[in-house]
């Protein structure tokens, strides 16, 4: 299904129906991480849609949702997501969301709390503590924005793992995006929330999730033995259980 938000197709899913009738239950918005889609959650939200009401959505860029504005970043990527609530005529979520897309939960749940009932954050992006390398610095000074199609293949080659070589159409937004620390942000969180985090994670390691923890006054840490970045992607089930304990309690 598709909405039109801010003059973007976005697609989004809609999984499950909820509890029995005569009890409430706010559904579980899947927000994806950088480069993900809602098929990336498809799983986890399979999974979900057992006991609760499930949407998940492509963020523009990704999955089958159109590109964003290159000026985009958190704020404009939230924005877009409270919009496609107030389409779909639904006043509160029980939001989650897996690194990039748990860095706008961050956001949504300090700004606009009235939308987020608990908030489930899953490996997610918040901080910026990247140094740019030395060839990196030396690639943006020979290399401007003049010639992009050049620019790319360049960027491709020496930077393969990079997410700006594996989605060059949203570089300004990316660029954009890595510079807004929401550390500040995650102090002014009130709802409940749960922290799930792979122990082994390298992207967003285990220590920024203790610092969520103590940022974050009614939260409860939970960190996964054995496992990385990508936990709610090939652990579905036990990124599940977890949350049924946490929303049923």
């Amino acid at each position: 299904m598709y909405a039109l938000i801010a003059g973007k197709q976005l697609r989004y899913e809609v999984m499950g129906s909820g509890l029995p009738a005569g009890r409430q239950d706010e559904p579980i918005l899947l927000v994806h991480g950088w480069g993900g889609s809602s098929e990336s959650l498809a799983p986890l939200g399979k999974q979900l849609s057992q006991k609760h009401k499930v949407i998940l959505l492509d963020l523009p860029g990704f999955g089958k949702s159109d590109l964003p504005d290159p000026s985009w970043g958190v704020e404009e990527y939230s924005d877009v997501i409270v919009e496609l609530l107030k389409v779909l005529k639904v006043p509160k979520v029980n939001y989650f969301g897996h690194s990039f897309g748990g860095g706008l939960g961050i956001y949504l749940a300090a700004t606009k709390p009235d939308f987020v009932k608990s908030l489930i954050l899953c490996n997610s992006s918040y901080k910026r503590t990247t140094k740019i390398s030395v060839l990196a610095k030396i690639f943006h000074h020979f290399f401007p924005k003049n010639n992009p199609p050049f620019r790319r293949f360049l960027y491709s080659v020496l930077f393969r793992s990079s997410d700006i070589s594996t989605f060059p159409q949203l570089e300004q937004n990316f660029r954009k995006i890595i510079t807004q620390d929401l550390t500040d942000l995650s102090k002014k969180i009130k709802c409940d929330t749960l922290l799930i985090w792979g122990e082994f994670d390298q992207i967003t390691p285990a220590r920024w999730a203790k610092e969520l923890h103590n940022n974050i006054s009614n939260s409860i840490l939970k960190i996964i033995p054995h496992t990385r970045h990508s936990l709610p992607l090939r652990s579905p089930e036990v990124v599940a259980s977890e949350m049924f304990a946490f929303l049923e309690d």
